[in-house]
């Protein structure tokens, strides 16, 4: 059984106590905080004030995440920390894991179920210590974004973003494409050619990078979100998570404030669905889940993120058990 702790007020106090209590377990070396920036018209992420407190804990801390799949404010990195910096990120440094294109990337062997092995951002390989600091809302695909989505999808790089979405090839909408010749200038497997005039991919020589997306200026290349959903989904960020784990010495933080049916990917406001619920910390990322999603059924008696997305999030937490990332049994700590 794994202690989670909950803080509701006097952060400063409370976050200095319970940090110094999880980080036992760190060693000697950098730390980072795997934080979420929030998508340009989202405002509703994670604050952070609450952010800027914790890192007072650590010496020198950077914070770091890595570049999303989709086209966006958080498609180069460049674009990325001044985003980042926009919504209040201003008290650390950011490394931004996976390069100015996404496609730095470093591959670590799991031989799991879904993959045999990962890709995430490059840069994580610098840092000893980890602290994967949450902010728990709904999510289209996995019921519920928390600890695991947070490091596994967050910290994989836009190759290990595609794969873990996705089964199939990236497509080229034909009319969109205006065959400025960007994608086949920048693929790296000569996979991309004109056919009728307009870019096509060849899936046999596809090799999955993703960077046709971030080059594309009119967003042609098209990404078969639908594919993998759900379980399958939920299956592969755990995998992610577990081969992050064989890297850093890792500790958790998730806000249960501002929760909203969607996720911070959301280019737009969204009205928060329940009332802050407190900062949850612990060692172990299924209790930490386990404990947000059972705060939010009690408060508000129903499963509202399975009415919501109809998907069944459990997975996600009986998979990450199985793996040995932690145990879904938990002891709450308020403090």
């Amino acid at each position: 059984m794994s202690k989670v702790y909950l803080i509701k007020n006097n952060y400063e106090e409370n976050f200095k106590k319970v940090y110094k209590e999880l980080s036992k377990k760190f060693s000697k070396g950098k730390t980072a905080i795997k934080v979420h920036f929030g998508e340009e018209g989202c405002t509703t992420h994670l604050s952070p004030g609450l952010v800027k407190i914790l890192s007072k804990n650590i010496n020198n801390p950077y914070l770091i995440e890595c570049n999303v799949l989709y086209k966006g404010k958080r498609t180069y990195a460049k674009d990325h920390i001044e985003l980042a910096k926009q919504h209040g990120f201003t008290f650390a440094p950011i490394i931004i894991a996976d390069g100015q294109l996404g496609d730095d990337y470093l591959e670590i062997e799991i031989n799991k179920k879904h993959f045999k092995t990962i890709k995430i951002g490059k840069e994580l390989q610098n840092f000893k210590n980890l602290i994967v600091f949450s902010h728990f809302t709904g999510h289209v695909a996995t019921g519920f974004g928390g600890a695991l989505k947070n490091l596994g999808m967050g910290l994989g790089s836009r190759a290990g973003k595609l794969a873990m979405h996705c089964k199939t090839t990236i497509t080229i909408n034909p009319n969109k494409c205006t065959a400025c010749g960007l994608c086949i200038k920048n693929c790296p497997a000569d996979a991309i050619s004109y056919v009728n005039e307009k870019a096509f991919i060849d899936e046999k020589k596809c090799i999955k990078c993703a960077r046709c997306i971030a080059v594309c200026p009119v967003k042609a290349p098209q990404v078969p979100w639908n594919s993998v959903r759900g379980k399958d989904i939920q299956e592969r960020i755990v995998e992610y998570c577990f081969g992050i784990n064989k890297l850093c010495n890792i500790i958790y933080f998730t806000s249960l404030q501002n929760i909203t049916l969607d996720c911070d990917c959301e280019d737009k406001p969204q009205i928060p669905i329940i009332k802050d619920l407190g900062i949850l910390a612990s060692t172990d990322p299924v209790a930490i889940d386990q404990t947000a999603i059972d705060l939010v059924k009690k408060e508000l008696k129903k499963d509202i993120f399975k009415e919501h997305n109809k998907i069944d999030s459990s997975f996600q937490l009986e998979y990450a058990e199985k793996l040995n990332l932690g145990s879904r049994k938990y002891e709450l700590i308020s403090l």
